[in-house]
């Protein structure tokens, strides 16, 4: 992959980023939350008979799984919201880093520059939507030229007429203008 390419930015737009990471960990949180609580419900009119240094003793289960229920919730919660993190800062950086590159070639182009096209990288989603952008950059730019062709040729027509038309001139000027106008009925403004 071309240096150029490569982003080593991860955050590139921080405040969706941040959000979107929240959101999906604040997920995880809550499911790990919900299950401990049901785990602790669920048992609470059930006793348990356990072996504590040779000696026997009971206890109602929700009260002797209880430390281990807390000290499970929180270490999955935690572990899980961590990798769930990283995950959805790449998955959102993918999202993200080609719709900044997509906008910034979008601004260029409405600034009337033509000449670049659309690029994100392969492994990127949105290279469908790049590449269409390219194809109506490349179609605008071939209008333009083709317009710009059109008018030069109309130029050097009245030039060579000295600015004055005879009644002859004036059907090949109505078909030149007529060719510029064809191209102008592309765009639908």
């Amino acid at each position: 992959m071309s240096a150029r390419m490569k982003r080593r930015q991860y955050l590139t737009d921080k405040e969706f980023q941040l959000g979107f990471i929240f959101k999906f960990c604040i997920i995880v949180i809550f499911s790990s939350l919900i299950i401990g609580v049901l785990v602790f419900f669920l048992t609470r009119n059930s006793t348990t008979l356990f072996v504590d240094n040779t000696q026997v003793s009971i206890k109602a289960t929700a009260n002797y799984i209880l430390p281990v229920l807390i000290l499970t919730v929180v270490v999955v919660a935690f572990f899980s919201t961590l990798v769930l993190s990283v995950m959805a800062l790449i998955i959102s950086h993918r999202i993200v880093g080609p719709l900044s590159r997509l906008r910034k070639g979008i601004d260029v182009l409405k600034d009337g520059d033509f000449t670049k096209d659309f690029h994100v990288r392969n492994k990127d989603n949105l290279k469908d939507l790049a590449e269409s952008l390219t194809e109506m950059s490349g179609e605008l730019r071939s209008k333009h030229v083709e317009l710009k062709k059109k008018s030069e040729s109309l130029k050097e027509f009245l030039k060579e007429r000295n600015y004055s038309l005879s009644f002859e001139d004036k059907a090949r000027f109505l078909a030149m203008l007529e060719e510029i106008d064809g191209i102008l009925r592309f765009f639908k403004v």
